[in-house]
């Protein structure tokens, strides 16, 4: 994936440290020529040099397509997602990790994609993975909860540092950045220089090991598949 243009500052949840994490970084690309002595009053002007929601989604959709297309099943919750201006935190289960639900539930998610009768189930699914906040491990971990879409998970640490969001643990978490440039120009618009600023949107991927949504949603399919007449999966 590339790495031009924007930050990517990769947590890793290890058994050890403080809520089980390690920061470490990659990618960082960080200019600085901000003007010194400048006897006129310059004017200043921002550029955003990357979208830190684009390369979010881009990650995701590359590194977890069968969860990504989860997330397509609620465009609604996906695009005010997207809006936030503070930015987004996204729980997703690898592919590896949904193939572990077991057969029963991978048959029932398959099926439920191709019967629009349970499109409400799978967009409530979906909203149970977003977060319209950059929400951190460190807040969640703070507050023992975390808001999503459609409502509250509660969240644990355990004693070892392994932090778990309704049951299921928090493995890794990539964070993405806007990078912005502030510039400085003379009266006359000529460049004094410029350099790299705070602000923007950060958006967060937190790698889980499964579903974080509540298993009634998974009740539900089974009982219109009973109710349908297709009997158990």
């Amino acid at each position: 994936m590339s790495i031009r243009g924007f930050t990517i500052l990769l947590t890793s949840y290890l058994c050890s440290g403080a809520h089980g994490f390690v920061p470490t970084s990659r990618g960082t690309v960080s200019t600085s020529f901000a003007p010194s002595n400048v006897s006129l009053s310059p004017r200043v002007g921002k550029t955003a040099m990357s979208s830190s929601r684009e390369q979010a989604e881009q990650y995701l959709s590359e590194s977890y397509p069968k969860f990504y297309s989860l997330l397509q099943k609620n465009p609604a919750a996906l695009q005010r997602m997207r809006d936030s201006k503070a930015g987004f935190a996204v729980f997703a289960p690898s592919d590896a990790a949904i193939d572990s639900v077991g057969s029963e539930q991978l048959q029932l998610l398959e099926a439920a994609f191709n019967d629009p009768d349970l499109n409400q189930i799978l967009s409530r699914m979906a909203a149970y993975h977003m977060v319209s906040a950059p929400m951190t491990a460190e807040i969640m971990g703070a507050y023992n909860v975390v808001t999503t879409r459609v409502g509250e998970l509660p969240v644990e640490v355990a004693p070892d540092g392994t932090m778990y969001v309704n049951g299921v643990q928090i493995i890794r978490s990539y964070q993405f950045q806007d990078q912005i440039i502030q510039n400085y120009q003379d009266k006359d618009g000529n460049l004094l220089g410029s350099e790299g600023v705070e602000g923007g949107k950060i958006c967060i991927i937190h790698e889980v090991g499964g579903f974080i949504s509540p298993d009634d949603l998974w009740h539900a399919m089974y009982s219109h598949f009973e109710t349908s007449g297709l009997g158990a999966m």
